[in-house]
C-alpha cells in the first residue's frame, strides 16, 4: 500500500507513456518476420529467468553469454523496421493518421477497375488482392516490392504476358501497389472447384479462407470477372460491381477509427 500512495501523477503518465511506446512498436513490426523473431526472444528471456530460478547453472550461464551479443544482433535485425520509423519521425509523419478523401477513393477505385476490365476484354490473366483488417505481409514478403502510386497503366503492365511479374499477385497495401509477383498458398478442400479452375482461382480461393481481403481474379481463359471470398468464387461478376467493391474496401481501410497510423503501415 505504501508503493500505491508513492505513486503520483508523473509516475502514472511516465508508465501510461511507457506502455504505449511498447504497444506502437508491437503494431509497428505487427505482421512482419520481426514480429515472430521478437516471439522468439521473449522466449529465450522466460527460459533465461526459469533457469535462474531453477539454478540451472549450464543454462543459465549460456543465456548470459549469448543476450549481450544479442542486442547487437536484434539492432542488425530490425535495421529496416527501424530505418524506417526514422525515416517516418524526419519527415514529421510520426503518429500521423493516414486518410484520404472520397474522391481519391473514387479515383483509385476506378483505375484498379479500369485494369481488371482491360485484362478482361483481353483475355489476361489477372489477381488484385486489396488487404483489410488481416496483414497480407507472409504474401508481401514473398513478391516484389513496388510501393507504387495506383494507377491503371502500372497494373494493367504488371499483368501483361511475359512480364517477369504477370504470375503472381498484386496487392494493394495503404492505398498503393504494395507488391506484385507475390505467390499466394493453393491449399483448398474445395478440390472439386480446383480441378475446374486454374492456379490464380485455386490461389484465390485459398487465400480467401485465410484472410478477409478483397481477392478478384480475372481468368485468362474466359475473361470473366471473379471474387474470391471465404473459400467461394462467385463469378462473372460486372465491372460496376467490380468498382463498388473496391470503394467499399478501400474506404474500410481508411476509416478514422480503423485505428491504423501511417507511421507503422509504410
Amino acid at each position: 500500500m505504501a508503493v500505491v500512495r508513492d505513486i503520483g501523477y508523473k509516475d502514472i503518465f511516465d508508465i501510461i507513456l511507457v506502455s504505449y511506446a511498447i504497444y506502437l512498436g508491437l503494431r509497428f513490426i505487427e505482421g512482419s518476420r520481426a514480429f515472430n523473431l521478437l516471439k522468439g526472444i521473449c522466449i529465450i528471456v522466460v527460459l533465461f529467468v526459469v533457469s535462474q530460478n531453477l539454478n540451472l547453472n549450464t543454462v543459465t550461464w549460456v543465456l548470459e553469454k549469448l543476450l549481450p551479443s544479442g542486442v547487437v544482433a536484434l539492432v542488425i535485425i530490425f535495421q529496416p523496421e527501424l530505418r524506417r520509423a526514422f525515416e517516418d519521425i524526419g519527415k514529421g509523419q510520426f503518429l500521423t493518421e493516414e486518410t484520404i478523401d472520397d474522391k481519391t477513393i473514387e479515383d483509385m477505385a476506378t483505375d484498379i477497375s479500369k485494369a481488371l476490365s482491360s485484362c478482361s476484354e483481353k483475355h489476361v490473366g489477372a489477381l488484385v488482392i486489396i488487404e483489410q483488417q488481416i496483414g497480407l505481409k507472409e504474401y508481401i514478403d514473398n513478391g516484389v516490392p513496388l510501393r507504387a502510386a495506383i494507377s491503371s497503366e502500372l497494373l494493367g503492365s504488371i499483368f501483361w504476358p511475359f512480364s517477369p511479374l504477370h504470375d503472381g499477385a498484386a496487392i494493394i497495401k495503404n492505398n498503393r501497389i504494395e507488391a506484385a509477383g507475390c505467390f499466394l498458398p493453393t491449399v483448398t478442400n474445395h478440390k472439386e472447384v480446383a480441378r475446374e479452375l486454374g492456379s490464380r482461382h485455386r490461389a484465390a480461393i485459398s487465400t480467401s479462407e485465410l484472410t478477409d481481403a478483397l481477392i478478384l481474379v480475372v481468368s485468362e481463359e474466359t475473361g470473366t470477372i471473379s471474387r474470391a471470398k471465404g473459400g467461394d468464387l462467385i463469378r462473372d461478376i460486372t465491372i460496376d460491381e467490380v468498382k463498388r467493391l473496391i470503394i467499399i474496401a478501400l474506404k474500410r481501410v481508411n476509416e478514422p477509427n480503423s485505428n491504423r497510423w501511417r507511421f507503422y503501415k509504410k
